[in-house]
């Protein structure tokens, strides 16, 4: 039974809430949409680009991981067409048994044995492998991409742990479009956008940028610098090569029609599809995620995370870009969904904070301020997004001897080109004294400056390329080796900040 429900959530209480948020959080402007029952209720704050464009519902935003939930989806409507063929796919299949020339990882039983259902569950035992994707070239083909997850090595075993793994995303898209022999952003249309009456919604941010409703109804991006007290813009990035990963782009209002189809469970996707989704596959027990809500238990499904909101179900997925922040979910119970979409990465805590007021509301449970909530531990204060770099020092290298060991060689020694099977070309140079990598032509467009550590140590700086956004930090360990010639042979950078992602060691080309 469909209900309606009389009154609008975005009360004067509401709307002083929002403020609030906006301003604890620095976002420039927020468009929020609900559905509950057969009403859908919408509205925007703040603004959409400075100095005085406002935020409106249709409002354009990269939807980021959000996206996800669209690939899981995609398959489950190839997965109940091939009922009928002599061999059916289901959500166990062996990826590598449908695309045996493209997929294979470093371990024969996990190639041979890792699922769809592994893939979309985050489940693989990879890493996540984030800064890998941002290193590479935006025209890297999907099936280049996935026939570099065979050299990347494994840092758990498979089905064992939840580990957020965007390139297995990339492989289900690559394995929807030799199952189709359609590109995922036409299946995406065909399939799910159009049956649904979804037209504002699209696969190419960078296609967006040169038109005309593009330049109209495009957010832009920002970071808010501590320093200076201001917003820097962001670059609308080349996030295409996440395909079903990441690469959608929409407005509030268009996904409400997705949230409506799955409160209900009605097509394009069948009711085995739907429950699919949703149901719990891989526990979650790392929870330090700060924009992970409060809820006695922590699961992921296909494209959804799932939990509990004071006994209800709840299902949602958040979205970031550096310039975005989203945040999509749905209590079915109670027929009621939210997407929010703000501009600045940091906008998912402040639609966090609002979610739960909207979904306490909603359950008759008593409100209690941000500065009281459940969930005031995880957001309670904006961060920096930059770390000063000695303090990084310190954390990376916490025994560094005094005075520290110096490097073997000149440091023009260490300059030239590295590479490494799964990933793509680093070639380091000397400007200003340091060693520099520039990746400014790449999906992250960032820059990676090194700083001597001790001996053939270094800290890895990432940082935004001058001019292209704000002036965003991470910080990896790098490790040279010199053979016993003098000559430098490879370097070694972490996947991520921690060891524990693993190493990837690229050789030196002669």
């Amino acid at each position: 039974m469909v209900i309606r429900i009389e009154g609008s959530p975005f009360t004067a209480e509401f709307d002083v809430l929002v403020r609030q948020q906006l301003d604890k959080w620095k976002v420039p402007g927020l468009s929020i949409a609900v559905v509950h029952g057969s009403s859908t209720y919408s509205k925007a704050y703040g603004i959409a680009e400075f100095p005085n464009k406002p935020m409106t519902t249709s409002s354009l935003f990269s939807t980021c991981s959000t996206t996800k939930a669209f690939t899981a989806a995609a398959m489950s409507m190839v997965i109940d067409e091939s009922k009928n063929m002599s061999n059916p796919i289901q959500w166990d299949t062996p990826i590598h048994s449908l695309i045996p020339d493209d997929f294979a990882l470093a371990d024969d039983a996990a190639t041979s044995n890792t699922t769809i259902e592994d893939a979309l569950s985050h489940r693989s035992g990879l890493a996540g492998n984030d800064s890998l994707m941002s290193r590479e070239h935006c025209n890297t083909s999907i099936r280049e991409t996935v026939r570099k997850l065979r050299y990347l090595p494994f840092t758990l075993a498979p089905r064992t742990t939840f580990s957020y793994n965007n390139n297995m995303y990339i492989v289900v898209s690559h394995v929807l479009e030799q199952l189709t022999g359609q590109d995922l952003g036409t299946l995406l249309r065909q399939r799910i956008w159009d049956p649904l009456g979804m037209k504002d919604v699209y696969f190419d941010i960078q296609e967006l940028c040169h038109s005309p409703t593009g330049k109209r109804l495009l957010a832009r991006g920002y970071t808010w610098d501590e320093d200076t007290e201001s917003y820097i813009p962001e670059p609308y990035m080349d996030y295409k090569p996440t395909t079903g990963a990441g690469a959608m782009v929409s407005n509030v209002l268009e996904y409400t029609k997705w949230l409506r189809a799955m409160i209900y469970k009605t097509g394009p996707m069948s009711p085995q599809g739907h429950a699919a989704l949703v149901e719990p596959r891989t526990i979650i027990t790392d929870t330090s995620d700060s924009v992970v809500p409060p809820a006695p238990y922590h699961a992921y499904g296909l494209g959804w995370f799932t939990h509990s909101w004071r006994g209800e179900p709840l299902y949602w997925h958040s979205g970031s870009w550096p310039g975005f922040g989203i945040m999509v979910g749905f209590l079915p119970g109670k027929q009621f969904g939210f997407v929010m979409m703000g501009n600045t990465i940091d906008a998912r805590k402040a639609e966090l904070e609002l979610y739960s007021y909207l979904l306490d509301k909603l359950v008759g449970y008593p409100w209690k301020n941000p500065a009281q909530s459940a969930m005031s531990h995880r957001v309670s204060s904006p961060k920096p997004q930059s770390e000063p770099l000695e303090k990084a020092m310190q954390r990376l290298f916490p025994a560094l001897p005094s005075p520290v060991i110096p490097h073997a060689l000149p440091l023009e020694s260490y300059a030239g080109r590295y590479n490494h099977p799964g990933s793509t070309l680093i070639s380091f140079e000397i400007k200003n004294g340091r060693l520099l990598a520039d990746f400014r032509d790449r999906v992250g467009m960032a820059l990676l400056e090194l700083h001597h550590a001790s001996g053939e140590f270094f800290l890895g700086h990432w940082f935004s390329a001058p001019g292209l956004g704000a002036a965003q930090s991470a910080y990896v360990q790098v490790h040279f080796r010199v053979d016993y010639t003098g000559s430098v042979q490879a370097v070694g950078l972490d996947l991520q900040e921690g060891s524990s992602a693993g190493r990837l060691w690229y050789q030196r080309e002669v």
